[in-house]
Formats: C-alpha cells, sequence, structure tokens
C-alpha cells in the first residue's frame, strides 16, 4: 500500500476569490500539529467556504520541501491569492498571520 504524501481539503465557494494555501509539517509534531489546527480554524473564521489547504509532510515528501524552499517547519505559503507569502511557525499569533495574510490591514 503506498503512503499518502499529501492531503487536499478545499472549500471552494461560488462568488470570492478562493485562497490557496500549501503547509509544511512534520508529522504529528507537536508545532506541525498546532499549525494544522490553527490555519483550519483561521480559514473558517475569515475564508469560509474560499480556501484550499494542500498539507505536506516533509517526512514522506521532501522533494516538495526542497523544491518550495522550505528549510524548517511548519511553514505556511500562500499559493493565491498573489503576491505568494510565507509564514513560519505554529500560527498561533492569530492578528500576525491574519496581517500576513491580508486578511486584516496592518495594525
Amino acid at each position: 500500500m503506498k503512503a499518502r504524501k499529501r492531503e487536499r481539503r478545499t472549500y471552494a465557494k461560488p462568488g470570492g476569490e478562493t485562497y490557496v494555501f500549501r503547509l509544511f509539517v512534520v508529522g504529528n509534531e507537536s508545532n506541525s500539529t498546532q499549525a494544522r489546527g490553527n490555519l483550519a480554524r483561521l480559514c473558517e473564521e475569515h475564508l469560509k467556504g474560499r480556501y484550499q489547504i494542500e498539507t505536506v509532510d516533509v517526512l514522506k515528501d521532501a522533494a516538495a520541501a526542497h523544491k518550495n524552499n522550505v528549510l524548517v517547519t511548519p511553514t505556511l505559503i500562500l499559493i493565491k491569492p498573489f503576491p505568494k507569502v510565507t509564514v513560519f511557525g505554529n500560527l498561533s499569533d492569530t492578528r500576525q498571520v491574519l496581517a500576513a495574510l491580508r486578511l486584516i490591514g496592518d495594525e
């Protein structure tokens, strides 16, 4: 049986721009688990129905990490809308993450 390298969740809804995220994690490591949960919560609260999350476990797909220049985990990359944004860490600082992703103004 072949191991799944990536997990993809899409919540597309007609009307409004869909945000595409790629989250690089290391298995079920604590910060990776927190990043998954924090990203899911932020998306549900601020982008309900307009987001796609692709989770890449670098233990299973190191080539994807290399291709995306990911040296630390967790790393979140906003793929769309442009410009691309990269955020490091477990995404626990909600205000800072929302500002980096252009979901709120830089206050």
